[in-house]
């Protein structure tokens, strides 16, 4: 098969998919349920595989092991072997995740940070591609498990159910990031394609193609040609560019997650919303509640309550009053919480930069609530738009020096004519 035929397999949005698809759909309508679900893992396998083969094994090692270590803590009898098997699966996905995506920015770090003391050293560089959907796929089959130690989901009894639970191909590289609870049970049960969904489905595999293509695509035109100028730069056109990258951002995300809910749709399988018009947010926070809403509710769920759950229940701030050390443990939680989700989006200081500026905004608000919340709506909306789009930038930059002139030559360096 022609690689380059392949390769688009993984864009929704391009005609060798649709025929992929296509026949995937016809196969599904024909069989039975648990030949529908073996054809979709043989199907998602073979659409991973489709870029490259060999990191097919990571997907696969992260299965197995999520997969006995979920078998094993529901008929573990002691807590103490709970605990260390469900460390065992954060442990593999996280080694997975650590490794493939960022070992060498670490690894680079770390020898300028030595350079700069005179110490010389010559790190081993994997120097590979990022996997695609590697940050998507570890953080739903880590999630299973940790509710299978929580019980809020039974471990699942075959293995190749709960493979397609890993690696169900429309949500496999650009999300929503599923639950267990959600659609595992969709997975082992017998599944009625509806006409009705199937409508439902076409309407939002097309306006998830409208999003990206029509949107998301131009939207890149206006924005592309400024952040990969070295500068110096025009206020206005930083601002231009900022404003179309944070519209983009949305339309791109949103756009593969309503083509994945809507391919999920048609074969009788409802994914989670994972935007709800977040522009229309009237504060930061809410913003976090209707943006990639599969993401911030994971980081939520499964990194600030437990450790906001930790840090309270060993008393480390036990020298502050009870208020202070609620506000402490909430905003220092919060902070590591959203450091670490904006690093999930890549390698670069530029994406945790983006994180602790998200957490310094939420922690503002919950501080200034009370006189925040007396604005006028429109103008509620109107300064959180504003403060997502300064996010963005920083997103968005090269480097945070990029970021930075950027941002101060709207000020001193604003002219009227867009170059």
């Amino acid at each position: 098969i022609d690689k380059h035929y392949i390769f688009f397999l993984m864009i929704f949005h391009t005609w060798e998919f649709i025929g992929f698809y296509g026949l995937v759909y016809f196969l599904y309508l024909k069989l039975s349920h648990n030949s529908q679900n073996r054809a979709l893992l043989i199907s998602s396998y073979y659409f991973y595989a489709s870029w490259d083969w060999r990191f097919l094994s990571l997907l696969i090692i992260s299965t197995t092991v999520d997969y006995i270590c979920g078998r094993r803590i529901e008929n573990a009898k002691f807590p103490t072997v709970k605990k260390k098997l469900v460390c065992a699966s954060i442990f593999t996905n996280l080694s997975i995740l650590g490794i493939f995506k960022y070992y060498d920015f670490f690894a680079q770090n770390l020898q300028g940070l030595l350079l700069y003391f005179n110490i010389k050293i010559e790190p081993y560089f994997l120097d590979t591609v990022l996997p695609v959907g590697i940050s998507f796929y570890t953080f739903q089959s880590m999630s299973y498990t940790i509710d299978v130690f929580f019980g809020k989901v039974k471990a699942s009894r075959n293995f190749f159910d709960f493979a397609l639970y890993v690696s169900f191909f429309p949500q496999l590289i650009a999300g929503p990031i599923e639950r267990a609870t959600r659609l595992l049970p969709q997975i082992l049960q017998v599944r009625v394609v509806k006409l009705e969904y199937f409508y439902r489905g076409i309407y939002l595999f097309f306006w998830g193609i409208v999003f990206k293509i029509l949107l998301a695509d131009n939207l890149a035109k206006i924005a592309d040609p400024v952040f990969a100028s070295a500068g110096p730069y025009n206020g206005s056109s930083v601002l231009l560019a900022t404003y179309a990258f944070t519209i983009q951002m949305y339309c791109d995300f949103a756009g593969y997650s309503f083509m994945a809910i809507g391919l999920a749709l048609c074969m009788g399988i409802e994914l989670m919303e994972n935007f709800r018009r977040p522009f229309f947010s009237r504060n930061i926070s809410e913003f976090w509640r209707r943006w990639h809403i599969s993401l911030s509710s994971w980081c939520k769920d499964y990194m600030f309550t437990p450790l906001y759950i930790s840090l309270k229940n060993l008393k480390v701030f036990s020298g502050f009053s009870t208020k202070n050390q609620v506000g402490i443990i909430f905003f220092f939680s919060l902070l590591v919480t959203l450091f670490f989700l904006g690093l999930w989006h890549g390698p670069s200081w530029n994406f945790a930069l983006f994180g602790i500026y998200h957490a310094f905004l939420i922690g503002l608000y919950y501080y200034t609530s009370k006189k925040w919340d007396k604005l006028v709506v429109p103008i509620q909306i109107t300064l959180t738009f504003h403060l997502v789009c300064l996010g963005m930038l920083i997103f968005r930059a090269n480097t945070l020096r990029q970021a930075w002139d950027m941002f101060l030559s709207i000020f001193i360096n604003f002219h009227g004519e867009l170059i």
